[in-house]
């Protein structure tokens, strides 16, 4: 009964529509009719990242470079994502070579890496050795470095190879900015971008702008020299098929610009409204108005004086005159003429929709930057303890992903070239020598890089939850590893601490720890001896 009933309704609304009572066959697929038409007027084209990326490029480029210069909240932002990224010291070797591999001992890997490890340091923080220009420390680039990927999306190096009067080592790091990489394209010579790959996409050089003697030219410089050591150190973040990248802020520019006119517009109408705070309402028309009632009253009527509007307006200007209204007189009560009102005004601007609608371009722009949307304004009104820590937490992966892909690969090349060097001038000592060393390059180089702990929005919950996962069985390298410290750095200290403690007649500070007020040597303390079955 019901379905016949159905079928009559489905075949009135066919009849009515004029259309076959026939119904189509339902389908699930996107992009179902857009009824509303809010897709009908977006048709984007599908084509490769790569000529995306090289179609905006530099337009790009310029902008976030113009936005970092003259918006001070993107610059902070921007400086913000590179601590937190590299943190105010620099990331920390932590060398760990394959003994393996090496056919090495683990004694003698150990050791061999806490060597390495402080020359490498001395190395690193001294800025005549490292770097080309002579002026910043490793840390002190890979802050440079960080700040090119944002506004370019890419970051660019040179490895050189230049002795230098009163430096110990030749290897030196000199960046440069990456918008030098040329913007040709051609299929012929594998050139893509400025990039020359092989017929697998394999990188193996660079054309390069450069100037000489005062005039433009290019040159051409392979990725890494016929023993594997990098020439050029490129990163950036894309997908396969790029061969350059693009600014992270690139997808956050109109918000940018939609941010700036909200505040410009909201200051000039604040600033309006400021320099018009005071008006004087009056019932009666102002003297223009009144000179023109009367020369038309002289035209229609004959009239000089209607009603003696004039003379009204004389003795109210003559009361005027007399008590004008003062508003810099502390305590003083003005008196209008009859009619007349006084008002202050205050400033309507920002309204109420402009903080909700601020906060929300802000937390876009701050999703690209990398940052939490706190931490990239510094606001951290109505904001609980718990959803700071939950912020954090979602936000620090994100920091150690992009610690991995940026900065990392400029430390380890910058390693690797010092380490090679050490061990060719017989600095460091490597079995087998240096041609043992090109031949397991990859094997000795490997190490860990460690930045800043992830930041805490309460200290002493995150020490009881590290006390709680040492009690669990975790391991100190990863415990301590959330705070950026290596374990064996921290009980080598801890050694020498406790050494020089005593040996200046002091406690040991990493003595275990007893309940206060307790003696240690308090014989009470002792176990008791085992106790035998009683004799009989």
């Amino acid at each position: 009964m019901f379905g016949g009933l159905l079928r009559r309704f489905a075949g009135g609304a066919a009849q009515a529509s004029g259309k076959s009572g026939k119904r189509g066959k339902p389908t699930m697929r996107y992009l179902r009719p857009d009824g509303a038409g809010i897709l009908k007027a977006h048709n984007p084209s599908l084509r490769s990242k790569a000529d995306d990326v090289q179609g905006a490029y530099t337009k790009v480029a310029a902008m976030v470079v113009d936005a970092a210069q003259n918006q001070g909240w993107i610059a902070g932002a921007v400086d913000q994502g590179v601590v937190d990224i590299n943190g105010p010291k620099g990331l920390m070797l932590s060398a760990t070579p394959d003994y393996e591999e090496l056919g090495w001992t683990k004694d003698y890997a150990d050791g061999w890496s806490r060597r390495i490890e402080r020359r490498f340091k001395a190395y690193a923080n001294n800025p005549l050795e490292v770097d080309a220009r002579g002026k910043q420390t490793l840390a002190g680039l890979a802050d440079a470095w960080i700040r090119m990927w944002y506004f370019y999306g890419e970051s660019t190096a040179r490895m050189l190879v230049k002795p230098r009067p009163g430096s110990r080592y030749s290897s030196r790091v000199q960046l440069f900015a990456p918008h030098r990489l040329v913007q040709d394209r051609s299929d012929l010579d594998g050139l893509h971008q400025g990039v020359f790959l092989d017929s697998d996409g394999l990188v193996v050089g660079y054309r390069i702008k450069t100037r000489v003697d005062g005039f433009d030219r290019t040159i051409d410089l392979p990725a890494r020299d016929r023993d594997g050591r990098p020439i050029i150190v490129h990163v950036f973040d894309g997908d396969p098929d790029q061969t350059r990248g693009i600014s992270p802020l690139a997808p956050a520019l109109r918000v940018t610009r939609q941010r700036d006119t909200l505040a410009d517009a909201t200051l000039t109408a604040a600033l309006l409204q400021t320099i018009f705070a005071a008006t004087l309402k009056s019932a009666a028309p102002s003297a223009e108005a009144f000179e023109g009632m009367i020369e038309d009253a002289k035209a229609g009527a004959g009239l000089t004086d209607p009603g003696g509007v004039a003379a009204m307006m004389e003795m109210r200007d003559g009361f005027y005159d007399g008590a004008s209204v003062d508003l810099g007189t502390h305590g003083k009560v003005a008196h209008l003429w009859p009619g007349d009102e006084f008002e202050m005004h205050t400033s309507n601007h920002p309204g109420g929709n402009y903080l909700p609608f601020d906060r929300q371009l802000g937390r876009e722009i701050a999703a690209c930057i990398g940052v939490t949307y706190e931490g990239f304004s510094g606001d951290y009104e109505g904001t609980s303890y718990a959803a700071l820590n939950l912020g954090i937490a979602t936000k620090y992966p994100h920091v150690e992903r992009r610690r991995e892909r940026v900065p990392v690969p400029l430390y380890q090349a910058a390693y690797e070239a010092w380490l090679e060097e050490d061990i060719a001038t017989g600095r460091t000592p490597f079995p087998g020598g240096y041609s043992a060393f090109l031949r397991n390059r990859v094997a000795a180089s490997q190490a860990n890089w460690l930045g800043p702990p992830m930041p805490k929005a309460d200290d002493l919950k995150s020490a009881k939850a590290a006390e709680v996962r040492h009690g669990l069985g975790y391991s100190l390298q990863t415990i301590l590893a959330g705070d950026g410290l290596d374990w064996q750095t921290e009980f080598d200290q801890r050694g020498r601490e406790s050494a020089y403690a005593i040996a200046n007649g002091q406690p040991d500070p990493h003595a275990p720890k007893t309940a206060p007020g307790v003696d240690p040597n308090d014989p009470d303390l002792a176990e008791d001896p085992p106790r035998g079955r009683p004799a009989g």
